[in-house]
């Protein structure tokens, strides 16, 4: 992890903290609805019906908010780990680059005929 950004890799922890609350809210919004409720909801008329709609509500938009984290969060994460290489391919030099695929083409090519001598072409 030395050469992954240290941004990077703060982002990706907060990201990782945020998917687990959100999933974990989606999971059992009834115990998360009750917690806002008793903390910022004057005392008033409880409605079982109105719970229901929060916490089918809380369930469907967590899910959607915690997989957007996810994808986020891996996407972050392989950004992180191949910077390295691309930004040493950035700083190659034309004949670094003309070197590296003349070798990528002549290891295909040898791994192809290789495979034509096992089978006896």
């Amino acid at each position: 992890m030395s050469n992954v950004p240290l941004a990077a890799q703060i982002a990706c922890l907060i990201l990782t903290f945020l998917f687990f609350c959100a999933f974990s809210i989606a999971r059992e919004p009834r115990g998360w609805r009750r917690l806002f409720q008793s903390t910022f909801s004057k005392g008033g008329e409880v409605s079982v019906n109105k719970n229901k709609v929060i916490d089918e509500s809380l369930k469907t938009y967590g899910i959607i908010i915690a997989m957007v984290l996810l994808v986020a969060d891996v996407s972050l994460f392989v950004w992180g780990m191949t910077y390295s290489d691309r930004m040493r391919a950035a700083h190659q030099t034309p004949e670094e680059r003309d070197k590296l695929e003349e070798y990528r083409k002549n290891m295909g090519n040898a791994g192809s005929e290789g495979a034509r001598r096992s089978v006896g072409q």
